[in-house]
């Protein structure tokens, strides 16, 4: 049983529907569609693939619109060949933002949603489109009892692409209360702007010095729902660049998102914000499934294994992924130069691979572990990409804003341009490199992948050896805890009594 459900689809999709149920004669109109799922560990989103539009005499248009049976037994028979779910939407050419079902549209509905989880095995689809501003409404029809099917309302419709459009339903996930903490936030892009904002659910991947960074920004901007994925420990080595680490979680071995979480909370300017944090990578299996519950993600990873994972989730599930990175020049402690990058992995731009985020040569090496050998490392070349570690806080602080200025144009479009393409920063020249053209021609990714959902024929999960190394030493020091505390105690004690 579907408890949480969205649906997402791609620009061309969605623009490919608004040619369709936009008529010149403002009367309804109406389409099946093809659909897959895509399934995350608490949400399950119907990812739109695909239009089946009525032919002439399979609809009848009367100010409303009508469908005959066999316009529905050839929709659902194209989805069950092509291993589909079926997913219907009618026009209300008048409306605005989500549309949820009148009595009558309740009742053409409900009766071909048995019919339709027969002939294909997914349940039924409903879609509402609003014609005056093209925003979405959807449901997902399942059996509660005997011949009884029943509606589950989405959570959003999101539309991914050069711009990032969501839907919300006001109803599950109402606009956020305003507060005096965002009253300049809110007059750069006006409030319905900052609604649509502040109900993302955003994960951020790696929360070490760019992504704490990140959380911070979200944390002021408003942002109600983050998830924080990251395995590891806070360090001495970090505290040069991680914000809001401290001496003591160094001593006390606490875990990065925890830290996250706990700089989130403090900084949020929204009244109601909720923090999720996973000590997991995205290549675990539940971490991935866990990714998979966002509207949007920040990759801030350095590794060719979870940026292989975050390109899958970009395309085949469509959750666009703000990625970015950093590569210092430095011999003998001289600083030569450096760059970061910044761009959004989403249909219909380049992808991590094809920008060269990421080798996929390396991808089965991290697998096996080798990235996390010594040995393995120093019998790279000393200039082997993998080999740079350098990093600090600056560097980090102006990767950090790469990403967000790339997250804040894909959202809210100033002046109307939300893909400015993917940009390269050099410090050296004080130049910026711009690629506006998307994947290669023959990448996977923003081809036979795309919008595959749990269909995609890709295994990028498995055991991650390190991110378990990682939990068992926090877990040990967190047993040790109260033997430190009371030889602690003890010490004070025999001084006390010494005197």
């Amino acid at each position: 049983m579907i408890t949480r459900f969205s649906v997402a689809m791609t620009t061309g999709v969605a623009q490919h529907l608004t040619g369709h149920l936009r008529r010149a004669d403002g009367q309804e109109d109406c389409t099946f569609v093809l659909w897959r799922p895509s399934t995350g560990s608490r949400r399950t989103t119907a990812l739109i693939v695909d239009l089946v539009p009525p032919e002439e005499d399979e609809r009848i248009v009367h100010g409303t619109v009508d469908f005959t049976s066999e316009y529905f037994l050839r929709a659902a028979g194209i989805a069950a060949e092509r291993g589909c779910g079926l997913g219907f939407i009618h026009a209300h050419p008048r409306s605005r933002r989500w549309q949820r079902l009148n009595d009558v549209d309740y009742a053409a509905e409900a009766s071909f949603a048995a019919q339709t989880i027969t002939l294909t095995g997914l349940p039924l689809i409903g879609m509402t489109f609003a014609g005056a501003d093209a925003r979405y409404g959807a449901r997902v029809w399942q059996r509660h009892a005997p011949r009884t099917y029943v509606p589950t309302e989405a959570e959003n419709v999101r539309v991914v692409g050069d711009r990032f459009t969501v839907t919300f339903n006001d109803t599950l996930i109402p606009p956020p209360e305003a507060t005096d903490r965002q009253v300049r936030t809110i007059s750069a892009w006006g409030q319905d702007a900052q609604n649509d904002l502040a109900r993302l659910h955003v994960g951020v991947v790696g929360t070490g010095s760019v992504g704490m960074l990140i959380v911070e920004v979200l944390a002021r901007t408003g942002l109600q729902h983050l998830s924080f994925f990251d395995f590891d420990t806070v360090e001495a080595l970090n505290l040069d660049r991680l914000l809001h680490a401290t001496d003591r979680d160094v001593r006390l071995h606490r875990a990065k998102v925890d830290i996250a979480a706990r700089a989130a909370r403090r900084s949020a300017t929204g009244a109601n914000i909720r923090v999720a944090t996973h000590e997991l990578s995205v290549v675990e299996p539940d971490g991935f499934a866990a990714a998979a519950d966002c509207d949007l993600l920040f990759s801030c990873v350095d590794r060719p294994w979870p940026r292989a994972a975050l390109n899958l989730l970009a395309y085949a599930h469509l959750i666009p992924v703000v990625d970015g990175g950093i590569a210092v020049d430095a011999h003998r402690g001289r600083l030569n130069g450096a760059e970061w990058r910044a761009h959004v992995a989403a249909p219909g731009r380049a992808c991590m691979e094809c920008l060269g985020q990421y080798d996929p040569a390396h991808v089965p090496a991290e697998r096996d572990g080798l990235l996390d050998d010594p040995a393995y490392i120093r019998g790279l070349p000393a200039d082997h990409p993998l080999r740079r570690k350098e990093n600090v806080f600056v560097f980090s602080a102006n990767a950090a804003t790469a990403q967000l200025n790339q997250f804040l144009t894909m959202v809210t479009a100033p002046r109307g341009i939300a893909d400015t393409g993917a940009h390269l920063y050099h410090l050296s020249t004080g130049t910026v490199d711009q690629r506006l053209e998307g994947c290669e021609a023959s990448c996977p990714y923003d081809g036979v992948l795309m919008s595959l959902g749990d269909d995609v024929p890709v295994t990028v999960t498995g055991r991650h050896s390190a991110a378990e190394r990682a939990r068992d030493a926090r877990a040990l020091a967190v047993r040790r805890w109260p033997l430190r505390a009371q030889r602690a105690a003890d010490h004070l004690l025999a001084r006390l009594l010494d005197r």
